[in-house]
């Protein structure tokens, strides 16, 4: 049985259980399957559960069935070389775990560090501005997802996501990420999950090579790739390839271009990362008199959308971040790229998201950017532009801001205010920096905004950071419905973000485990187990 409980903000666990209670007549074991706020009254704001007297548990019933499967399949020398997957983010790292839940051990390979040794070249980049090219905010291990707020909020629908939720907890996270409307573990606690379960995977026999850098693979005259290159000029047999690189290694796409691999321009958006104070935020979504109402309540995030059906134009928000901090996000010294983050307790003084435009195959053509790199063209010449606006040759670590009024307006900022950003800020022109139809997207935007969340485009210290270039990817790596492989090479699966398939931690993880299932259930000579399709795993941005 299935039924929805609300109560007052403020209540304790013995509430809930009362309410249940007294709405089945009796004291009845049950499960939460989601909490949500609802604040749209002010004077009353509530707390949602759903709830279920079924206690069989979605994960438990996905690891009873990894059981079966596990027992059906040959043993691990049956396959001779072991799967190799590259990129250790959760699209990767949930499909090496995936695998070795099954009793196949696969070799995972990482360009970057381990969590330790990134954390420290972090640091470094931060206070000092030195960019390490292979560990940075979107290389090493966990991939960018652990410096990017720990956000597990997905639009996606998929029988894997209990799985994904229980594992988290399984590696430190806490219990109620399995309920809870908006997920978030911060960029502190994904960390410590992530670098539990990469030390777990090892520990249980998984060879993981960190600072090796994926160069090439050969294959044989059916496509079917049986090595792997690394720059350190080791040649790895493979039983399978699966590609789970990211959407920041394009040189990955240009190795995959060159080799006449099937990819396609994908819809992708670009904008800027705008802040407020976090008591603003919270006055605009709670009331005005929320400390004095609601003491302690959690730190407000909102979630905004505008589209112009008959322009082709979108406008959203993306990866909120309340309490947070904003990041220099830059992959190498060329460009800079803004990101966000907040940690567990989300306690920072300010909140920030990305607000970003629909970019379309007709808006990269009208503006002179064809074939299959053009939007990768764009980012780059844009992320080049906002770098020289405010660093030296060669430099990438301060990050160009504007008041948000100014740039709405058109109007140079001569100062910014207080900001969070873990790197050197400075004013810059950005409404002038971006293409027409960007920041007319943005101003339009930014308006619907502020009708919705009054003060939100008008606040006076509200201030914008950019390039927020990164949201997904520009292109697709095709791959068949169904088995999930590249059509060139019956072997080799394109995974998560990078290939186009996924927008944030939860997707990209759903498409590894389905990438991992899809060979599994080639092994077996079956199709992908009933239940297993996603929706949504496409030119989806997590939120």
């Amino acid at each position: 049985m299935r039924f929805q409980i609300v109560l007052p903000y403020h209540h304790t666990e013995t509430d809930l259980a009362d309410a249940v209670e007294k709405r089945m007549g009796a004291r009845h074991p049950f499960r939460i399957l989601k909490r949500s706020v609802d604040a749209r009254q002010h004077r009353n704001i509530r707390v949602e559960y759903s709830v279920t007297t079924d206690l069989d548990d979605p994960a438990d019933r996905i690891f009873r069935r990894i059981a079966t499967q596990r027992g059906r399949l040959p043993k691990a020398a049956a396959y001779g070389p072991s799967p190799l997957v590259v990129g250790s983010g959760p699209g990767g790292l949930f499909c090496a775990y995936w695998l070795q839940l099954h009793g196949i051990q696969p070799v995972l390979l990482e360009q970057g560090p381990s969590m330790q040794q990134r954390v420290r070249d972090m640091a470094r980049f931060m206070k000092q501005g030195d960019l390490h090219p292979w560990s940075n905010i979107c290389f090493g291990a966990g991939g960018a997802g652990t410096y990017s707020d720990g956000k597990l909020i997905t639009r996606i629908r998929s029988p894997y996501i209990p799985f994904i939720m229980q594992t988290f907890v399984d590696f430190g996270a806490p219990g109620n990420i399995r309920y809870l409307y908006n997920p978030h573990l911060g960029s502190n606690r994904i960390r410590q999950c992530i670098t539990r379960m990469l030390e777990t995977l090892h520990e249980r026999g998984m060879d993981i090579r960190y600072e090796t850098r994926w160069t090439g693979f050969d294959s044989d005259a059916d496509g079917s790739v049986l090595s792997v290159r690394t720059h350190r000029d080791d040649s790895i047999p493979v039983h399978a390839l699966f590609l789970a690189t990211g959407h920041s290694a394009r040189e990955v796409y240009t190795m995959l271009r060159i080799r006449g691999i099937p990819m396609d321009l994908k819809e992708f958006a670009i904008g800027v990362r705008v802040e407020h104070p976090a008591h603003a935020i919270n006055a605009m979504l709670y009331g005005s008199e929320y400390r004095e109402r609601y003491p302690g309540i959690e730190t407000a995030q909102y979630r905004l959308a505008k589209t112009w059906k008959e322009d082709g134009r979108a406008v959203y928000s993306f990866c909120m971040c309340p309490g947070g901090y904003v990041l220099n996000a830059s992959s190498d010294t060329s460009g800079v790229v803004t990101n966000g983050m907040s940690n567990y307790l989300k306690r920072g003084r300010f909140s920030n998201a990305a607000v970003v435009v629909n970019i379309t195959r007709s808006d990269l053509a009208t503006h002179g950017y064809t074939g299959i790199d053009a939007g990768l063209e764009l980012q780059r010449e844009l992320e080049e532009r906002f770098r020289g606006s405010v660093n030296l040759p060669g430099r990438c670590n301060v990050v160009p801001g504007q008041r948000l009024p100014d740039f709405l307006h058109g109007h140079n900022s001569l100062t910014l205010g207080d900001a969070s950003c873990l790197n050197p800020v400075a004013p810059a022109p950005m409404h002038s920096m971006f293409p027409a139809f960007i920041h007319e997207g943005l101003r339009r935007g930014f308006s619907v905004f502020d009708r919705k969340m009054e003060g939100f485009a008008s606040h006076d210290q509200a201030q914008v950071f950019g390039i927020e270039s990164r949201t997904s990817a520009p292109l697709r790596i095709e791959r068949v419905p169904g088995t999930l492989v590249s059509p060139r090479h019956p072997n080799l699966y394109p995974v998560g973000e990078g290939a186009g398939y996924a927008g944030g931690i939860t997707s990209a993880a759903v498409d590894g485990i389905r990438a991992a299932q899809a060979y599994i259930a080639a092994i077996l000579g079956e199709d992908l187990f009933a239940g297993d399709s996603a929706t949504g795993t496409e030119d989806v941005a997590d939120e």
